[in-house]
């Protein structure tokens, strides 16, 4: 099975589905921190025993893995002289890479915004 995932074509189309498919947690997290935040505190509210923080967590951490996976997937396999579907490596790369610093954007305003209600 492992076999044909050394060729940069099946890279490449790896790279582009999964880089696509982090972008779903990442619009997650992105619509719970909007969702939770207060526009006369300037803060992203959310109470001690709600389950915003872990579901944010859950879906940042999820989204970077399978970003990661496509991006690195893209980086692998584009610019490869055998690899005859290399704009998809690159959409991978590049739309992988926008997720994960996504990703990390989210999780500074959170840290930087954060305000816990007892």
């Amino acid at each position: 099975m492992f076999d044909r995932f050394r060729r940069y074509e099946i890279q490449a189309v790896w790279s582009i589905g999964l880089a696509l498919v982090s972008l779903g947690p990442t619009t997650v997290a992105a619509w719970l921190a909007l969702r939770n935040y207060n526009d006369q505190l300037g803060r992203i509210v959310y109470g001690s025993g709600g389950f915003f923080l872990g579901t944010f967590a859950a879906c940042v951490v999820a989204s970077m893995a399978v970003a990661f996976l496509g991006f690195s997937l893209g980086w692998n396999s584009a610019g490869q002289t055998r690899n005859d579907r290399s704009a998809a490596s690159w959409a991978g790369f590049f739309v992988g890479g926008a997720a994960l610093s996504a990703n990390v954007v989210l999780m500074l305003a959170l840290y930087i915004l954060r305000l816990r209600l007892e």
